[in-house]
C-alpha cells in the first residue's frame, strides 16, 4: 500500500510539476508571525486530544491525578507513535495501551478507552460536517466534489462508529476476530522462523475484556459525556491549524470548506499505511480545497509548509518523551 501511494503521488507531482513550481516560489509570501501560530495551537491539540481520553478514564476511575501537563505530553507520545510507525493509526493505540497498563490501567479497559474516544470523535465529527455542509450549500460555496466528498467521510464515520459497537457487543464474532489474529500473528512470526508468539487464551481474555467494558459503557454511558464534548475543541484545533497556514499566505478560506478538506484527508490518513498519511493527506485536502475555489500554487504551498511544521514538531518533541518512557519502561519489573 505504501509503494502504491508512493507511485500515485509520484505521478500527481509529474502531471501537476507546473503548479508545484509555483507553489515553491509562492513560500516567501507566507507570513511567519501568522505561521508562528502553528505552535501554540498544536500544542492546544495535543492537549485536547488527551483529555478527550483521559476524561473517559477518570470517570471509569482511574488516573484521577493525572494533570493536564501530563496528558498533553502522552498524547505527543502516541502522535510521535504513529508518525514513525506505518500503521495506519494501530501504532499509537497499542502504544497508548503499554503506557497506560504501566499505570495500572487493564489493557482492555485502556483500548476500549480510546476506541470510545475514536466513536465519540467519530460521532461530533459528522456533526460538524453536516453543519459545514449545510453552511456551504445554504452559501452557494459547496461544489458537487465538496458536498459529495462531506457525505461519503460522514456517513463511513458513522457506519464505522456503529460497526464495531454491534461488533463488540456480540462474543462470538469477536472470538472469531480473535482467532484471526491468532492465525495471522503466528503465521507471521513462522514466515520470519519464529515461533508462535500469540498465545490463545491471552487474546480471547483481552478481547473478552473488550466486551465487558463495553456493557459497562452502555450501563452507564454518562462517562462518554466529557469526552464527546473535548472531541469537539480537537476537530477545532486540527482544522484551525490549516485555517491558520491558509491565512498565513493571505487566502481567507471558508472555515467550513477547510473542516471538510480535513476531514476527508484525515480518513485518507488512516487507510493509507504510510506515516501518518504522508502523500496522501496532502494530496487530498490540497485537492478538495482546490476544487472549493482556492488557487492551487498558494494551496500547495500553505498545506506543504504547514505539514512540514507540524510533523518536525511532532517528531522532534515526542522523540525525547517517547524514548523517556521507552527508557523508564524497560527498567520497570516485570
Amino acid at each position: 500500500m505504501s509503494t502504491v501511494t508512493l507511485l500515485l503521488v509520484a505521478g500527481i507531482v509529474i502531471a501537476a510539476w507546473p503548479t508545484m513550481v509555483d507553489a515553491a516560489r509562492s513560500l516567501p509570501l507566507a507570513n511567519p508571525w501568522i505561521m508562528a501560530l502553528l505552535v501554540p495551537v498544536q500544542l492546544a491539540s495535543f492537549a485536547v486530544t488527551g483529555e478527550a481520553l483521559f476524561a473517559y478514564l477518570r470517570a471509569r476511575g482511574e488516573l484521577r491525578g493525572m494533570r493536564p501537563l501530563t496528558a498533553m505530553r502522552m498524547s505527543l507520545e502516541f502522535n510521535f507513535a504513529n508518525h514513525m510507525l506505518p500503521s495506519g493509526g494501530a501504532a499509537g493505540i497499542t502504544y497508548a495501551s503499554w503506557k497506560l497498563a504501566g499505570m495500572g490501567v487493564p489493557p482492555a479497559r485502556g483500548t476500549l478507552a480510546q476506541l470510545a474516544r475514536f466513536a465519540v470523535t467519530f460521532v461530533s465529527f459528522s456533526i460538524m460536517l453536516l453543519a459545514a455542509a449545510t453552511w456551504l450549500l445554504a452559501s452557494g460555496q459547496g461544489t458537487p466534489a465538496v458536498l459529495w466528498s462531506a457525505a461519503g467521510v460522514g456517513a463511513l464515520a458513522l457506519g464505522a462508529t456503529g460497526g464495531g459497537a454491534l461488533l463488540l457487543r456480540r462474543r462470538r464474532p469477536l472470538h472469531r476476530v480473535a482467532g484471526v489474529v491468532i492465525r495471522v500473528a503466528n503465521w507471521g512470526a513462522h514466515i520470519i522462523g519464529r515461533p508462535a508468539v500469540v498465545r490463545t487464551e491471552t487474546v480471547v481474555r483481552f478481547f473478552d475484556g473488550l466486551h465487558v467494558e463495553l456493557r459497562e459503557i452502555l450501563r452507564d454511558p454518562r462517562a462518554l459525556r466529557a469526552p464527546f464534548a473535548w472531541s469537539f475543541l480537537v476537530h477545532v484545533c486540527d482544522a484551525g491549524l490549516f485555517w491558520i497556514a491558509l491565512a498565513a499566505f493571505g487566502l481567507r478560506a471558508d472555515p467550513a470548506l477547510v473542516f471538510v478538506a480535513y476531514g476527508l484527508a484525515t480518513v485518507a490518513s488512516m487507510v493509507v499505511t504510510t506515516p501518518n498519511g504522508v502523500g496522501a493527506y496532502e494530496v487530498v485536502m490540497i485537492g478538495l480545497l482546490v476544487a472549493g475555489g482556492l488557487p492551487s500554487a498558494l494551496t500547495v504551498a500553505a498545506i506543504t509548509l504547514a505539514r512540514a511544521i507540524l510533523l518536525v514538531g511532532t517528531i522532534v518533541f515526542g522523540w525525547a518523551f517517547y524514548q523517556h518512557s521507552v527508557a523508564r519502561g524497560g527498567r520497570r519489573a516485570p
